[in-house]
């Protein structure tokens, strides 16, 4: 009889699951859910109880199960699950900094006259919800009112359109050359600029499309691929003509950052076009962003009036206005969504849920700044990943029983070694948040935050332990 692992109702197959763990496979929901509890009980310190809520994989496909039109509808769906998992008051105690939820999208692919179709192919992006007291909005007790939606995605996909379109000419005053950037979108590393350009053949032919150039990060990118539906050149008295979209490969650094100016140099070094097309990506979440906030503003707004009866929540009317997309580090391959987020999950276990509800009150560039994981981190983590599942199994053997609890009685030292595997090998996140606390790299101070260091009377904080928390280190964005 082949054993399985088991841990608060998560269960691991030793074949079938074990596999996605092996370099190019994909972390299925059973893992996920796995190492996520596992690291909610043995992360925290001391034993503390988890600070971050997670209520399993499938929590927000039951949410919107039966075609439910918004959270309130389908809280019938997960009425018990929170009460089950976490107690009388739910996600509302105070012990509960935030609220992970995974979300499996089904991607969707660009052309580039912006219309949208749909493909086959799903990814996992994370919905962290900081501070889920805060739903009560401007009734909140204490100083806890914030509340942020961090939309934490390893494969970003942003869009934004240009009415009026960004204009330049050859020269500088050709205006029988002009070119226009009518788009800008980007999916993970690639960048797509959708542009037309003209010539009425008075100063030659257009410049070749291939030689543009794409300026992110203080680095230079080449055009990769050409994807025109007019490609007429033109030359000496005769016209010519241009449009479709032009695709750019970043690398890592170019792609630290997703919001933000974005230089298009249209044709070939010496084809001057004037002024600087200087792009900018808004921060804009995407549909499926949105739309998981409006299921989550009614879902804790139903949770809330069941928890506390009499209290009202105002979470549907605050949470699009919460959403926050901070650019996150990249996956380099198309099959690690699942590892990143689960990643990110357990980075947050290393704080209190105090820091947890003050990070609600950091923009999206605070967020970006903290040590989220990198690609390299990655496949570190999976490597010590299928060694602790390999001691896991041969524990199980040996004692036999799959249940890892049981495991951890019999063999205390098995608990280390499991936190070892789940919190180890990467920059340690509460350095990260201390130094954020204490403003040593505030770049964009949040109204909230500034108005209670005022009340403070002091520029920097305190650490959680009352010690000073001016020191430690912090990678930027979470490079390797």
């Amino acid at each position: 009889m082949q054993l399985e692992l088991t841990f608060q109702r998560a269960v691991v197959h030793p074949v079938h699951d074990t596999k996605r763990l092996e370099e190019g496979k994909d972390l299925n929901d059973a893992l996920l859910d796995f190492f996520v509890k596992l690291g909610q009980a043995v992360i925290p310190e001391k034993g503390r109880p988890s600070p971050v809520a997670y209520l399993g994989s499938h929590f927000y496909d039951v949410l919107r199960k039966g075609g439910a039109k918004d959270g309130r509808e389908g809280h019938k769906n997960v009425s018990n699950w929170a009460k089950r998992r976490l107690g009388k008051e739910g996600l509302f105690g105070p012990g509960i900094g935030a609220l992970a939820v995974p979300v499996n999208e089904l991607l969707s692919v660009n052309g580039y006259d912006g219309r949208q179709e749909q493909s086959q192919e799903k990814h996992w992006w994370l919905a962290l919800l900081l501070n889920p007291a805060g739903a009560a909005g401007a009734a909140a007790e204490g100083d806890d009112k914030d509340m942020s939606l961090l939309c934490m995605d390893s494969f970003v996909r942003a869009d934004t359109r240009f009415d009026p379109p960004f204009r330049a000419l050859k020269g500088g005053d050709l205006e029988g050359y002009p070119v226009e950037v009518t788009g800008l979108s980007r999916i993970g590393f690639n960048m797509r600029v959708v542009f037309r350009a003209s010539g009425d053949g008075s100063a030659g032919p257009l410049p070749e499309p291939r030689k543009c150039r794409l300026r992110a990060g203080g680095r230079v990118f080449a055009n990769t691929e050409a994807e025109l539906k007019a490609r007429e050149v033109g030359g000496e008295g005769r016209p010519g003509r241009l449009e479709g979209a032009l695709s750019f490969r970043l690398d890592r650094r170019g792609a630290a950052k997703t919001v933000g100016q974005y230089n298009f140099e249209f044709g070939e070094r010496g084809d001057e076009y004037e002024p600087p097309l200087r792009l900018r990506m808004g921060e804009k979440p995407t549909q499926c962003q949105t739309q998981v906030a409006h299921f989550l503003g009614g879902y804790l707004d139903k949770e809330h009036e069941a928890t506390l009866p009499g209290k009202s929540a105002q979470a549907s009317r605050l949470m699009e206005k919460c959403i926050r997309v901070p650019g996150v580090p990249q996956q380099e391959t198309s099959h690690d969504c699942g590892f990143f987020i689960m990643e990110m999950i357990l980075r947050t276990l290393q704080l209190s849920p105090k820091a947890l509800r003050e990070l609600a009150t950091a923009s999206s560039v605070e967020i970006a700044m903290l040590p989220w994981p990198s690609q390299q981190q990655i496949v570190r983590r999976k490597a010590m990943l299928r060694d602790i599942v390999d001691v896991l199994f041969a524990a199980a053997r040996r004692y036999g029983t799959g249940d890892v609890e049981m495991l951890f009685r019999a063999q205390p030292e098995l608990r280390a070694q499991v936190r070892s595997a789940l919190a180890e090998g990467g920059p340690h996140f509460e350095h990260g948040f201390d130094r954020w606390a204490a403003g040593d790299w505030d770049l964009s101070p949040s109204p909230s935050r500034s108005q209670s260091r005022d009340r403070d009377g002091r520029d920097g904080r305190e650490g959680r332990d009352g010690r000073d928390s001016r020191g430690g280190s912090v990678g930027g964005g979470g490079g390797g």
